[in-house]
């Protein structure tokens, strides 16, 4: 008789797991959409904030206290209701 951890390599050898390589394609699907999507909108929000510090006084404080915003929401759950907003208002405007 073989000992129990040659039989657990056997059977896991001989036993094709198709559902990891499924998940890898739809994280490299979603992850593509992601960065296509989250560049440009990061650039326009840096752009807006350049622009609000350079003309309309935002002050230091205040943009630090929006970054910190923006972290500590990106952490809660409402992070991907808002990440579905704002892709489904990039392809409207990019008619998509």
């Amino acid at each position: 008789m073989p000992p129990p951890g040659d039989m657990a390599a056997a059977q896991s050898a001989a036993t094709p797991h198709p559902a990891p390589a499924r998940f890898v394609e739809s994280l490299t699907e979603e992850v593509t959409d992601l960065m296509t999507v989250s560049i440009p909108v990061v650039l326009i929000a840096g752009a807006l904030v350049f622009v609000a510090w350079r003309f309309m006084g935002l002050r230091a404080w205040q943009a630090i206290v929006c970054l910190l915003f923006g972290f500590l929401l990106a952490a809660t759950t409402a992070a991907p209701s808002i990440q579905r907003l704002v892709t489904g208002l990039v392809r409207l405007l990019a008619g998509h």
